[in-house]
C-alpha cells in the first residue's frame, strides 16, 4: 500500500519536477570497472552494490512526507552474508548473523526478511537456491536440516538429513536436490526435491578424487555435472550425478588455477564455472575442462573490489532491474551477485558479457581498481594486503575458529 501510495504521490508531482529536472545540467559521467583491462577484450562490468534497505527502497522527499504523512521506514542492514540466490529482481542473501534470510526486492522497492519465525526460523542459514518453481532451499547446518519457502516466502518443509550432518551448500537438477555436507562423514546426500526422501549418498573424506577435506559448496552445470569446492584439498572437482570423478584441477598457490581457500562455486547457463578465491578475495573463471578463463574482482572496499568474499549467484532474470548501470554499448549476457562477509559493499552485482566485435573502449571510462594487477588473466596473483593465507589449512585472513576447529566461514 505504502509503495501505490508513493507512485501517486509521484504523478501529484510530475509537473513540477518534470520542469526542474530538463533544467538542470547532466550528471557528470562516471567511470566503469571493467574486467579485464584494456587490450585484452573486457568481459565482466561492475554495476551497482548493497548492504540492507538504504540500497533498495527509495528514500521519499520532504513533500512526498509531506503529502503521504508519517516517516521513513528505519533503515534495515544484512549484519554477515554467505549464500545468496536471485530470481526476478529479488536478492536471498543468507545472513549467518541475523539468522535469517534478507530479501532485497529491486523489482518492487521492498525489503524485508523471512525465516526468522515459526517452524521455518533458521539457526545459521549459509546457502540457498531458488528453483524455477520459487521454492526456497536453505542449507542450514544447526538445524541439520534443508528449509523449504515456497514461492510466496513461507515455510514450506523441513527435510532431514542422515546423521551426522552438517549441510553447507545445495544445488538441484530436475527433480534431485544434491546437498553438501561438510562433516566428518563429507558426503553429498541426493534427495528427492519434492519429498526430501533420501535417494542416494557419496562421497567420503580423503584426497583421492571423490573425496573431500572440508568441501564448501556444490553447484550443478546445464548438462547436469557436479562441481564441488574442496576447501582444505586445495581444489575444484567435476564429478556425474551418480558421485563418479570427472577431473580434479588445482593445488595451494597464488596464481590462477591455484587457491588458498576456494569457496561458493556457480555455474553460468554457458557452462563457465565461476569460484571464489575467499584468501586472494576475487573470483576466478574456468571451462567445462577445468582450463581457467579469467578473473575478476581483487581485495578492497571499493567499487568491483571484494572483502572475504564467501559465494555468488548467477541470474538471467534480473537484467531490467540494473540495466541502468549497464555500459551503454555493453551486451550482457547475465548478472553476478558476490558476497561480502566485510566492508560496507555487502552484495556486489557485474554483469557478464561482451562489447561489439571490433569496438574500442575509451580508456578515460575506465576505473581501475587499486592493488589489482591490470592484466587480470592468467598469471600471478597478488595476495591481499596483510597476512596471506595459511596454506596448509589455518583460517584464512578474518575467519574465526568454530568449537569443532573448523573454519567458522567455511561452515557459515
Amino acid at each position: 500500500m505504502r509503495r501505490v501510495s508513493r507512485r501517486l504521490a509521484s504523478a501529484f508531482l510530475a509537473g513540477a519536477v518534470l520542469a526542474a529536472c530538463q533544467s538542470a545540467p547532466p550528471a557528470e559521467k562516471q567511470p566503469t570497472v571493467f574486467f579485464p583491462l584494456p587490450p585484452a577484450a573486457p568481459r565482466v562490468q561492475f554495476l551497482a552494490w548493497a548492504s540492507g534497505s538504504a540500497e533498495v527502497v527509495a528514500e521519499l522527499s520532504a513533500l512526498e512526507r509531506f503529502t503521504l504523512g508519517g516517516s521513513e521506514e528505519p533503515e534495515q542492514n544484512i549484519n554477515k552474508p554467505y549464500g545468496l540466490a536471485v530470481r526476478d529482481g529479488v536478492v536471498y542473501v543468507c545472513d549467518t548473523k541475523n539468522f535469517n534470510i534478507a530479501r532485497l526486492d529491486f523489482k518492487s522497492g521492498r525489503y524485508s526478511v523471512l525465516g526468522d519465525r515459526g517452524p521455518g526460523r533458521l539457526r545459521k542459514p549459509i546457502n540457498i537456491v531458488v528453483d524455477p518453481l520459487g521454492y526456497k532451499f536453505v542449507a542450514d547446518p544447526l538445524r541439520a536440516q534443508v528449509v523449504v519457502f515456497g514461492p510466496d516466502d513461507s515455510f514450506a518443509a523441513a527435510f532431514d538429513l542422515p546423521p551426522p550432518c552438517h549441510p553447507v551448500d545445495v544445488a538441484y537438477h530436475e527433480n534431485e536436490l544434491f546437498v553438501l555436507d561438510n562433516d566428518d562423514t563429507c558426503q553429498i546426500v541426493v534427495l528427492d526435491r519434492s519429498t526430501g526422501e533420501v535417494l542416494r549418498t557419496f562421497g567420503a573424506p580423503g584426497q583421492a578424487p571423490g573425496q573431500f577435506h572440508v568441501p564448501n559448496s556444490i553447484c550443478v552445470d546445464p548438462a547436469g555435472n557436479l562441481y564441488v569446492s574442496d576447501t582444505l584439498n586445495y581444489r575444484i572437482q567435476k564429478l556425474t550425478r551418480t558421485g563418479e570423478p570427472i577431473w580434479v584441477r588445482g593445488n595451494p598457490g597464488y596464481r590462477l588455477g591455484q587457491f588458498g581457500r576456494p569457496r561458493g562455486i556457480r555455474a553460468g547457463p554457458d557452462g563457465v564455472i565461476y569460484l571464489v578465491e575467499g584468501a586472494m578475495q576475487l573470483v576466478q573463471m574456468f571451462n567445462g575442462e577445468g582450463e581457467v578463463l579469467m578473473r575478476f574482482g581483487g581485495p578492497g572496499n571499493v567499487p568491483g573490489g571484494m572483502v572475504l568474499p564467501a559465494t555468488l549467484a548467477i541470474d538471467t532474470t534480473s537484467l531490467p532491474y540494473f540495466e541502468q548501470y549497464v555500459h551503454e554499448d555493453f551486451r550482457v549476457d547475465y548478472l553476478l551477485f558476490v558476497a561480502n562477509q566485510y566492508g560496507s559493499h555487502l552484495i556486489n552485482v557485474y554483469a557478464f558479457g561482451s562489447f561489439p566485435e571490433g569496438y574500442k573502449l575509451d580508456e578515460t571510462e575506465i576505473a581501475k581498481l587499486p592493488a589489482v594487477d591490470p592484466g587480470m588473466g592468467i598469471g600471478p596473483v597478488s595476495a591481499p594486503e596483510g597476512e596471506p593465507p595459511d596454506l596448509e589449512g589455518a583460517d584464512a585472513p578474518g575467519e574465526e575458529k568454530a568449537a569443532d576447529g573448523r573454519p567458522e566461514d567455511d561452515q557459515g
